[in-house]
């Protein structure tokens, strides 16, 4: 797009766009940084060539998202040469990793921010645009700055709320407690202050997000009792939390997917390994039986619990024994979602050490099997819910008289209908279904959620 055809904006308005990659904790960053830009008074667009910002929000977990910033970087310098003018932004996990190196692998970044310091953004531009590189990779500041109604929540029915910061895990594959720092905790007042403030302004559903938020403690309030505390806002319709740790997982959270109306029976737990040697080398902090007796807690309080999880194949030294317990640790859960990733060395983990011995070939084999076993399972399943009914929460316009939205178990369901239909929850009979989504229909009345504002 030329700079003649690039839609204008208001005489003397800025534009930036966001470009996101990684987790639902990046999502809420690059939602906080949007709503900073807004309150300065710039316009949002979604293009990149039609911004005079661009900010890319990155992810750190596994080499190729790294990769993947540079790539976007390669592409943003060259619209740059095109327009001086254009700034460009870089923050996250990647950020605060590379440190000052992403400035001079990509000399064409003006701002630099880390993971906890999103809320100088807005500062930082207006130095880059005075001519110097506006950088801050400060670890050790408040990374909870962004005030609660800054934030533009991407999502006009469903709303992030940060409970926890960082990790005190010491997964040897990961670079989570080296980008986001060691665990710090909201006060639970102010969390649940921002869920009420959210139903308020008509969101019906608020997830509470954390590296491990289920490890979350603060002042004498236990993850559990933040639950209680969330559930008890009145005018809340869904609430969902991510990502756990299984070593956090105990009765009373197990209790609280019984006892708590608003808490969706939907858990994501990751197991990355079905073999005792391999989650032993990882540090993961239980063993095969252990997990299988936290899902065993879990489903006897809530035996409708859907659960998902995250499996690494390829990790340095895992044999084709250890791959066939993680086959059949898969088979004997029967997980309702599986995320299979591709064992990735990564800087400064305990697991660099011992190199990447398994080739790449392997490591799609094994990718392969996994996902096909699992494919096969969600299909199977799914196929089973043809012909039932569905509480579907509508979330998102998918195309022309098309929408989609969850079921409280998290579970996509395609629906035909009118944009004026988001926000609002429907029974559908469920008429059609593939291995990652279902097909429904509108059946019964329809419930009016209150409307949130779009950004």
């Amino acid at each position: 797009m030329t700079e003649e055809n690039r839609p204008l904006a208001p005489p003397g308005t800025r534009r930036f766009a966001v470009e996101t990659f990684g987790c639902q904790m990046n999502v809420n960053d690059s939602e906080k940084v949007a709503g900073l830009l807004l309150a300065e008074g710039y316009a949002r667009v979604e293009d990149p060539a039609d911004a005079d910002f661009v900010f890319v929000n990155t992810c750190a977990v596994r080499e190729r998202s790294t990769e993947k910033l540079y790539h976007q970087l390669g592409r943003l310098r060259r619209l740059k040469e095109k327009r001086p003018g254009l700034r460009i932004g870089v923050g996250g996990c990647v950020a605060q990793l590379e440190g000052r190196r992403v400035l001079e692998r990509a000399p064409e970044v003006d701002v630099l921010v880390g993971t906890h310091t999103l809320a100088r953004v807005p500062e930082l531009l207006a130095q880059a645009r005075g001519g110097m590189p506006g950088v801050d990779l400060d670890r050790a500041a408040d990374s909870f700055s962004v005030p609660d109604a800054a934030v533009a929540h991407s999502s006009s029915v469903r709303a992030y709320v940060t409970a926890i910061e960082g990790c005190n895990h010491v997964c040897s594959f990961c670079v989570v407690p080296r980008t986001r720092g060691t665990e710090v905790c909201r006060p639970a007042d102010a969390i649940v202050a921002e869920v009420e403030s959210l139903v308020a302004r008509g969101y019906a559903e608020v997830m509470l997000l954390g590296q491990t938020v289920n490890a979350y403690r603060h002042g004498g309030v236990d993850f559990a009792e933040l639950l209680a505390r969330a559930d008890a806002v009145p005018g809340l319709r869904r609430l969902r939390f991510t990502t756990s740790h299984p070593e956090h997982v105990g009765p009373r959270m197990a209790e609280a997917f019984r006892r708590l109306p608003t808490l969706c029976p939907y858990l994501h737990l990751p197991v990355q390994s079905g073999s005792d040697r391999v989650l032993a080398d990882m540090r993961r902090g239980y063993t095969r039986a252990r997990y299988l007796e936290t899902v065993d807690l879990l489903r006897g309080r809530r035996p409708d619990l859907a659960l998902t999880s995250d499996v690494i194949v390829g990790y340095p030294g895992e044999s084709e024994d250890d791959f066939a317990d993680t086959v059949s640790l898969v088979e004997e859960v029967g997980f309702d979602g599986l995320f299979v990733f591709l064992y990735s060395p990564r800087p400064g983990t305990s697991a660099l050490r011992l190199g990447d011995p398994v080739p790449e070939e392997e490591k799609k084999r094994r990718f392969q099997v996994l996902n096909e076993q699992q494919q096969r399972r969600q299909a199977g399943r799914n196929q089973c819910r043809v012909g039932t009914s569905e509480e579907v929460l509508l979330d998102a316009v998918t195309g022309p008289g098309r929408l989609s939205g969850r079921t409280r178990h998290f579970r996509i369901v395609h629906v035909d209908g009118p944009p004026s239909w988001l926000g609002r929850t429907i029974d559908v009979e469920i008429t059609g279904a593939g291995a990652n989504s279902l097909l429904g229909r509108a059946a019964g009345s329809l419930t009016l959620a209150a409307r949130a504002p779009m950004f």
